[in-house]
C-alpha cells in the first residue's frame, strides 16, 4: 500500500475553499489512499480521520495515520467481533506506538451481524473497548446500525467519556439526548427528512461531518456536500459551517 508522505504538506489549497474535516472514512479500502488524500487536501480537506475495524484494517490504518492531514482510530467493529475479538489488546499496543491514533473505533452493535455460537460477543467487545478508551483518555467512535436503543442503553450503564456516533441513524429525540451528554453526532452524506430534522434539532457544537468513504461518499472531499447541507439547515454561511464543524472534529479528537 502506498504510504502517505510529507509531500502532502506542500500542496496548495484552493483559495476559495474553507478548511474542511472528514470525521470518518476508511482510507484502507482505497487502492491508492495517498492519491485520495492528496486530492482531498488540494480541495480544502485539512483533516481526515480514517477508521479501522478489524485486525487487518487496524494495521493498515496505523500505517496510514501519519499526522499532517491524516489521523486514525482503530478497534474491532461488530462485523469482526467474533473473529477478531482476541486482537482487542493489540489495539492498545498500536495506539501506544503511534500518537496519531487518536480514538477507539469504530465499535458498537449491528443488527445485521449475529453469531449464534456467541450471542453476546458484540456487547462484550463493545464494552471492553469503551473501558480501554476511557483508560487511555481517548474517545470512542460508535457504529449503531439498527441498534441505537441498545447502544444508548449500554452507554447509560457503561458510560464512555467521549463518544462520536458515526453515520448517525437515530431520530431527533435520541440526538438531543446524546448531545446533552456531550457526545458528537456525525452527519453522513445522506440527505433525508430525518437527517434534516436531526441537524435542525441539535446545537452545532455537537455536530461533525463525515463521508464514510468509500462506503457512502466516494472520497473524503465529498465532506463538502455534507457541510453544505448543514449550512443550509442551520441557515448560516458555508464558510461558518465549515469552520465550526471542522473545529468540532479537532476539539473532539484533541488535534
Amino acid at each position: 500500500m502506498p504510504q502517505i508522505t510529507q509531500s502532502i504538506e506542500r500542496i496548495k489549497y484552493h483559495q476559495d475553499v474553507p478548511s474542511l474535516a472528514d470525521a470518518h472514512c476508511h482510507l484502507d479500502l482505497f487502492d491508492d489512499p495517498a492519491t485520495v488524500v492528496n486530492d482531498a487536501v488540494s480541495k480544502g480537506v485539512s483533516v481526515i480521520i480514517t477508521s479501522g475495524g478489524s485486525r487487518k484494517g487496524n494495521e493498515m490504518t496505523s500505517n496510514l495515520a501519519k499526522g499532517l492531514n491524516v489521523y486514525g482510530v482503530i478497534g474491532i467493529d461488530p462485523t469482526f467481533a467474533a473473529a477478531d475479538h482476541e486482537y482487542v489488546e493489540q489495539s492498545i499496543e498500536l495506539i501506544k506506538k503511534n500518537v496519531h491514533l487518536i480514538g477507539i473505533g469504530e465499535i458498537g452493535l449491528d443488527v445485521k451481524v449475529e453469531d449464534k455460537s456467541k450471542p453476546d460477543i458484540q456487547k462484550e467487545v463493545f464494552m471492553e473497548q469503551i473501558d480501554i478508551a476511557n483508560d487511555l483518555g481517548i474517545p470512542v467512535i460508535i457504529h449503531s446500525r439498527g441498534r441505537m436503543k441498545d447502544v444508548i442503553r449500554i452507554l447509560d450503564e457503561h458510560p464512555a467519556d467521549r463518544a462520536m456516533f458515526h453515520f448517525f441513524e437515530g431520530d431527533e429525540e435520541q440526538a438531543r439526548y446524546l448531545a446533552k451528554k456531550g457526545h458528537m453526532i456525525s452527519i453522513p452524506p445522506r440527505d433525508s427528512a430525518r437527517m434534516k430534522r436531526v441537524i435542525k434539532e441539535i446545537d452545532l457544537t455537537n455536530i461533525v461531518a463525515e463521508t464514510d468513504a468509500p462506503v457512502a461518499g466516494k472520497t473524503p472531499s465529498d465532506v463538502r456536500s455534507v457541510v453544505e447541507l448543514i449550512s443550509s439547515i442551520k441557515n448560516i454561511d458555508f464558510s461558518e459551517a465549515a469552520e465550526r464543524v471542522s473545529d468540532n472534529v479537532k476539539g473532539f479528537f484533541h488535534i
